[in-house]
């Protein structure tokens, strides 16, 4: 079963951006799609996407300088190792992926969406510029999950 794991804390602005999507997805009721909302430690990273024939991971990131809203889009083999995290929690998905690499917990394929946020202070909603991402986000996570039949990398990628 395919996977999608949104990172992040709803109570905390644009770090709710994953969850936000997460809720998005769920109301299409889509088969054959498991949806889970993390707080990105990477153990549970490693619970909930290993062995998936594809997992896709939406998370928020801090970037200098920030474009808040732009929207990232990684596979696997593209994550920098050895890189910090920039992720908005305190280890992040390359973290994971080296984990998940020693333990041999890691999915078939990996593609990570990092949406770049303006505030991750306490609140319930998303800036403004975060929330217009949204649409073109779920487009394009739809878009991975019904066209991956194979499994194998998009040529596009």
């Amino acid at each position: 079963m395919k996977v999608v794991i949104a990172i992040g804390n709803p109570y905390r602005r644009d770090d709710g951006v994953g969850p936000a999507l997460a809720e998005l997805l769920t109301q299409r009721k889509l088969s054959d799609v498991h949806i889970e909302v993390l707080d990105g430690e990477p153990t549970r990273l490693l619970d909930a996407w290993a062995g998936a024939p594809l997992a896709i991971v939406i998370d928020a990131v801090l970037c200098q300088p920030a474009h808040p809203g732009r929207i990232h889009r990684t596979n696997l083999d593209q994550l920098p190792a050895g890189t910090p995290a920039a992720s908005s929690h305190g280890l992040g998905i390359p973290e994971a992926v080296q984990l998940g690499t020693v333990l041999d917990r890691l999915p078939q394929r990996l593609i990570v969406y990092a949406v770049e946020a303006a505030d991750i202070g306490f609140g319930i909603d998303l800036t403004p510029e975060v929330a217009a991402a949204l649409p073109a986000l779920l487009d394009a996570v739809l878009t991975d999950v019904t066209d991956d039949v194979s499994g194998g990398d998009d040529p596009d990628d």
